[in-house]
């Protein structure tokens, strides 16, 4: 029996939340979905007329698409179905702009935002230079947006990894994630890397297995970057700790490879860059099964044990 099937069941019913969880799975591999929510809640409340391809700008729409190939593959996965601007799961909690929220000095917790000027706190103010809100958020709805999104989303993937890890002795997260083709004119405008792979510089995982993944991309035609443009958030810093065999990837996909930024729309890229996905999550699969070698599971251990004795 699997201890943490309930958890993880519970999960899997949650609105803010899609776990699809493969109690089956021959290695220790997930993809996490933090920013491909489409879903958008009827509390969100930004500016009356803000332009849909504003609103959803943050989000790494379709992401969760290009690597479907997951579910074919066996792998487990979470997906958070709120978009990106509601509430950033890749933001600590404590990540918050006290000028959006009514009489800060009375919040429960702490404040201790970072990106304030951009506006890409764990509720973000701005989008593509433009005001999300028009109001202040009520401390009632920020805190239920951190309990019923970042908290589940939390709690659901620390369960997923643990049960990971207590099945196999170790677990791989890839925290999947897309970005604009050029950096912003406050950052020199210079055009990104295709394809970004950030590892904390070497802190989030074993480099062996971020090497693979960007030779997997390279061999295919994409001009792969590493820890070039985007190290990792806040998934990247609670779940990477290669020292107890919990390893996290962060691959970050540049939306004009198959998507329209302005309009929001798949280009006639979509399926080939799909394609390659699938082709990268299938060898990168492949060599960390080959990576687990001989090593057995729990399960397959209390067996050759329970045979031994009874032999």
């Amino acid at each position: 029996m699997n201890p943490d099937a309930d958890v993880i069941d519970a999960a899997i019913t949650d609105q803010n939340v899609t776990v699809n969880w493969n109690a089956d799975c021959t290695v220790p591999l997930l993809l996490s979905f933090p920013h491909s929510g489409t879903r958008y809640p009827d509390d969100f409340g930004y500016a009356p007329g803000l332009a849909f391809n504003v609103i959803d700008y943050p989000s790494d729409r379709y992401v969760d698409e290009l690597f479907a190939h997951a579910d074919v593959l066996g792998l487990s996965s979470i997906r958070a179905n709120f978009p990106r601007a509601y509430i950033d799961v890749n933001r600590h909690q404590h990540d918050i702009d006290r000028a959006m929220l009514e009489e800060p000095e009375r919040w429960y917790g702490r404040l201790q935002p970072t990106a304030v000027l951009n506006g890409t706190t764990l509720f973000w103010s701005r989008a593509k230079e433009t005001d999300i809100y028009d109001r202040k958020l009520s401390h009632a709805e920020a805190k239920r947006r951190l309990a019923t999104c970042h908290v589940v989303y939390h709690q659901a993937l620390t369960t997923m990894v643990e049960a990971l890890r207590r099945r196999f002795g170790s677990s791989v997260v890839i925290d999947c994630h897309s970005m604009m083709q050029f950096d912003t004119k406050a950052q020199g405008g210079r055009a990104r890397p295709e394809v970004d792979i950030g590892t904390r510089h070497g802190e989030s995982c074993d480099p062996a297995l971020a090497q693979k993944l960007l030779e997997c991309f390279e061999r295919r035609g994409y001009d792969v970057g590493l820890n070039r443009r985007f190290a990792g958030g806040e998934i990247t810093l609670r779940y990477g700790w290669p020292e107890i065999n919990q390893h996290l990837i962060q691959i970050e996909l540049r939306r004009d490879l198959y998507m329209d930024e302005e309009t929001r729309l798949r280009n006639d890229r979509f399926e080939a860059v799909k394609q390659d996905c699938a082709d990268i999550l299938t060898e990168f699969k492949q060599f960390i099964e080959n990576q687990q070698g001989g090593h057995k599971t729990t399960q397959d251990r209390e067996h050759q044990e329970m045979e031994n004795s009874n032999g």
